[in-house]
């Protein structure tokens, strides 16, 4: 089998330096994977080249780094791995492939899966670790909107910057800037269909989802139990601690999310090497 290649999607204010996609994709390095770090576009030091800035269920520049991937390297079996609004993305984008997504496998780490109630939830908290967060998402989204402003009002659509700037929640973000970008009705209807929530029925390839149940953004109220219990490609891992994505432990505190990650990874290429019936 050909070196396998792990494609990393992170969280909104993420990139290629955050310490837990480092720990995973230096784990990976040493199991002679390849490791490719998918950066939002306009995110990360990048400039956009064209109105279209990202949203939280944005799935097409991800599909199109795939299908560069199959195309570049057809041997290599392609793996997903992601974390927080990336995990909504890929999530959502392994259940709109179905059958035909060509990943062989993927890991879901810290899913929101309901964006309208995840980001409600955030907005809702007022003297809360939830608001700690929502304030840096928030402060993430104005300062990309800065950075890129000329190529966002270059599109056809009628902007109201200060509203844009002023903005005091991520949800009057949404309604006054990504929903016009991208022609929704309303932030709610961009959010639920962004959501990857609807998409866990379709999916067709084996998927480990890690939730910690002391995630102050998806909070177990929010995790969709009965998609776990109906689709037999879903594996469901929760952790008593973890915040949200925050894996560490030991004595002289240290992450181990890379382990568990290429445990399965390494478990469903094997599996797929040995030739064995399929799941279903």
């Amino acid at each position: 089998m050909e070196r396998p290649v792990v494609t990393v999607l992170s969280g909104v204010t993420g990139t290629s330096c955050d310490y837990y996609v480092q720990k995973c994709y230096k784990e990976l390095l040493r199991l002679q994977y390849s490791v490719v770090v998918v950066h939002s576009r306009g995110c990360g030091g990048s400039k956009l080249t064209t109105p279209l800035p990202f949203h939280c269920g944005f799935s097409d520049d991800y599909r199109e780094v795939i299908a560069d991937l199959k195309k570049r390297m057809p041997r290599c079996p392609l793996l997903g791995l992601s974390f927080s609004l990336g995990a909504n993305i890929m999530a959502k984008y392994i259940g709109e492939e179905g059958i035909d997504c060509p990943l062989a496998a993927g890991i879901i780490v810290g899913n929101p899966y309901d964006m309208y109630k995840v980001i409600n939830h955030l907005d809702s908290r007022l003297f809360s670790l939830n608001k700690i967060y929502d304030v840096a998402i928030l402060n993430f989204l104005k300062t990309a909107f800065k950075e890129n402003q000329e190529a966002i009002l270059s599109a056809p659509v009628k902007f109201n910057v200060p509203k844009i700037v002023n903005s005091s929640t991520i949800m009057e973000f949404t309604e006054e800037m990504t929903r016009k970008a991208f022609r929704y009705t309303s932030a709610k209807h961009l959010l639920d269909d962004s959501s990857s929530l609807d998409y866990l029925d379709n999916i067709r390839i084996p998927v480990l989802f890690l939730n910690s149940l002391d995630d102050p953004i998806c909070t177990p109220s929010l995790i969709p139990f009965n998609k776990f219990l109906s689709n037999p490609w879903l594996l469901l891992a929760l952790t008593r601690h973890g915040g949200h994505i925050g894996y560490v432990g030991g004595t002289w505190p240290a992450s181990w999310i890379e382990h568990p990650v290429a445990q399965f990874f390494t478990s469903m290429l094997r599996h797929t090497a040995s030739g064995e019936p399929e799941f279903i």
